[in-house]
């Protein structure tokens, strides 16, 4: 089944704060957007599993700005999963080199709040 208008706005929210944090340096304010044994995978980087891991990437994060589509969301299979696409540019404050791209996500539902479970980022070459 597709997520509710509810879901799918508080999944939105949820991904809109994944880009505003990191961003603003809000790492433990952005470490709790994940579920303990979620996992990111970076092109060029083996997959970061652990929450130590997930906190370097944020930590070690260049200064910009995150620019995100809307997410088209679809079903993950049951009612507490939904999968996610959503194209994206960052601007590195300092170089000013853009990188563009997408992530896939896939998103789980616990006590009512939404998490990321898996988010893999690809990025947009020339």
């Amino acid at each position: 089944m597709k997520p509710s208008v509810e879901d799918r706005q508080l999944i939105t929210e949820l991904l809109s704060r994944y880009g505003l944090l990191i961003d603003q340096k809000r790492v433990d304010e952005w470490m709790e957007l994940f579920v303990e044994e979620a996992v990111i995978e970076v092109p060029g980087r083996p997959p970061l599993r652990t929450g130590a891991e997930r906190r370097g990437l944020a930590e070690g994060a260049p200064v910009g700005l995150h620019l995100a589509a809307p997410p088209i969301l679809r079903a993950g299979g049951s009612d507490d999963v939904a999968l996610g696409e959503q194209s994206f540019q960052y601007q590195n404050a300092v170089t000013g080199k853009p990188i563009i791209g997408w992530y896939e996500d896939e998103l789980v539902k616990r006590g009512g709040r939404w998490y990321i479970a898996r988010r893999v980022i690809q990025y947009l070459r020339a």
